[in-house]
């Protein structure tokens, strides 16, 4: 896109524009290998519906490994893998404890926005544990797998998913590497740990962006958590979406994140009153990484599938769309004010980053 076409297409209009970006559509293959081995190898534990962890480790840990140097991808996945089925593991056993919950809600906002400066791996490492750690913390509570599962194999069902996320990583980059030059297959990327400790000593705007995350995700994890209902999961899952990515955005990207949000919850309750709900509930998953892919590629489109994807799952065991369609409205509004709030309001001149920090993109 030249820069004549970035200037007319700024701002609310720019939503509806290409962005110039190619869809992202090896890293959707990635996770939905890593969702369908990672949820088989679940599937032979134990206490089979802790399954849904397994799948969940496998989608992030594949994430990870989808793009870049084969290794370096190997590499991120390992780290990837290591660190989700410690912090899986924390975001089961802190469920249904809504202060312990919501405390180390904070703590893994704040180490994730730490893991930025170390980039360019670290804001990646970042993006990718503070999705994974989400993941188990809410989709357990919303699938009432805090009842239904142990402690113990739900451990070993997101050990599982994240052996699934690396196969499904090592198959990949053994492949990719054919193709590869012995300069591009022998690069490496460390993860030094200094700018991390010294961006916590001196409390740079990697650590305010910490806090500035951390307050509300875990004001939000916590009434999440003892509330339980979709009311509580969506104000949090909300402000989720416009805290996903560590740094303090540009505000149109946070203004693509809500106008994205809100216009698939309009959409999606519109459609309902056209498309069986049966046929929604089917297709939810599809529809969320359709969104995954075409995101990069057309920021309200696909922003407004993915929520779109994500309500349909979230709110499956529901039923009906029609009567919480307006509800997830209200829910995604407060909650996305929420986030901006915070965002906007501590530590108002820190720099806007110029990009954000996403899964990185195939070769």
């Amino acid at each position: 896109m030249s820069e004549g076409e970035r200037e007319t297409t700024t701002g609310w209009r720019g939503w509806f524009a290409p962005t110039g970006k190619p869809p992202a559509w090896g890293v959707v293959r990635y996770m939905v290998c890593g969702l369908f081995v990672g949820g088989a190898l679940g599937a032979a534990l134990p206490e089979v519906r802790g399954a849904l962890l397994a799948a969940l480790a496998g989608v992030v840990v594949a994430a990870a490994g989808s793009g870049g140097p084969s290794g370096i991808a190997r590499r991120l996945a390992l780290i990837t893998a290591g660190a989700e089925l410690v912090l899986g593991a924390v975001g089961f056993a802190t469920g249904n404890r809504p202060i312990v919950a919501g405390l180390a809600m904070g703590a893994v906002a704040l180490l994730t926005s730490l893991l930025a400066a170390a980039a360019p791996l670290g804001g990646v490492l970042g993006f990718l544990l503070s999705l994974g750690y989400m993941l188990v913390a809410t989709m357990a509570r919303v699938a009432n797998l805090f009842e239904l599962v142990s402690l113990r194999w739900a451990a070993a069902h997101i050990a599982a998913g994240c052996v699934g996320g690396l196969i499904v990583v090592f198959v990949g980059t053994a492949a990719r590497s054919r193709g590869e030059t012995d300069e591009v297959r022998a690069a490496r990327a460390p993860l030094p740990l200094g700018p991390i400790l010294a961006s916590l000593r001196t409390f740079d705007e990697h650590a305010r962006d910490g806090v500035r995350r951390a307050i509300p995700l875990a004001i939000l994890m916590a009434l999440f958590q003892r509330e339980g209902g979709r009311d509580a999961f969506w104000t949090f899952f909300a402000a989720y979406l416009v805290l996903l990515v560590p740094g303090k955005g540009q505000k149109s990207q946070a203004a693509a994140r809500v106008g994205s949000t809100l216009f698939g919850v309009l959409v999606l309750a519109v459609v309902s009153t056209i498309v069986p709900e049966k046929v929604l509930f089917s297709f939810g998953i599809v529809i969320l990484f359709a969104g995954i892919g075409l995101g990069p590629a057309y920021t309200l489109v696909g922003g407004a599938l993915t929520t779109i994807g994500s309500v349909l799952l979230a709110g499956a065991p529901t039923g009906a769309i029609g009567p919480w369609a307006g509800h997830r409205l209200f829910d995604t509004i407060l909650g996305c004010a929420i986030a901006l709030l915070f965002t906007y309001l501590l530590w108002p001149r820190d720099d806007e980053s110029q990009e954000s920090a996403p899964v990185p993109a195939p070769t």
